[in-house]
């Protein structure tokens, strides 16, 4: 099983929230608590070795959480593709665990869980709706070597990018992980 002091969370954070006004969902509030927090309450309390988050610019409040703050190495935004890229280049671990910023109803134990079965090609996540390949447990060497490829070629689908990584998965049909993407999945506004 591969430990979690030997892994760095990435929380791919970076996108320009066009379905929320353009707004950084990270901070947006849910529950009460911006996203960012309640993603980590839902992860637990693994002592990760590292905390990186894949994001527009700096923000303090990301720092203020343990997380250095990462930013594409490419130029015009090219999707999570991009943030997978800048995440693994900038892990110093051997593993990095990545989660969407926005991903809602993670079950309990899934740092566990991946790490039970990624070695030593990566794991990622299938629910009910399909494969969910922002989740996943990777070798970051295997996961820069496989997104910089991609990218380079003018792949920006990530599961058509990860794949040749041959990663184990973890199938958690038929429960279905949700995402707060749209602004109705956040609290109004005060």
């Amino acid at each position: 099983m591969i430990p979690a002091s030997a892994t760095s969370l990435g929380v791919l954070a970076g996108g320009r929230g066009e379905r929320v006004g353009g707004q950084d969902k990270a901070w947006l509030r849910r529950d009460g608590i911006p996203l960012v927090d309640g993603l980590l309450a839902q992860l637990g309390d693994p002592s990760f070795a590292a905390r990186l988050a894949s994001v527009r610019g700096d923000d303090p409040r990301w720092t203020e959480r343990g997380f250095r703050c990462v930013t594409d190495l490419r130029a015009g935004q090219p999707g999570p593709l991009a943030g997978l890229e800048a995440l693994a280049a900038a892990c110093t671990t051997p593993w990095l665990l990545v989660l969407p910023v926005d991903a809602l109803s993670l079950p309990v134990g899934l740092f566990g869980r991946l790490a039970a079965i990624a070695a030593p090609r990566g794991a990622w996540l299938r629910d009910a709706g399909g494969l969910q390949p922002l989740v996943g447990l990777w070798p970051a060497p295997a996961l820069l070597a496989a997104a910089r490829e991609a990218l380079d070629g003018g792949e920006l689908a990530v599961h058509r990018a990860l794949a040749p990584l041959q990663a184990s998965c973890l199938d958690l049909s038929p429960h279905q992980l949700g995402n707060a993407n749209s602004p109705g999945a956040y609290d109004p506004e005060p």
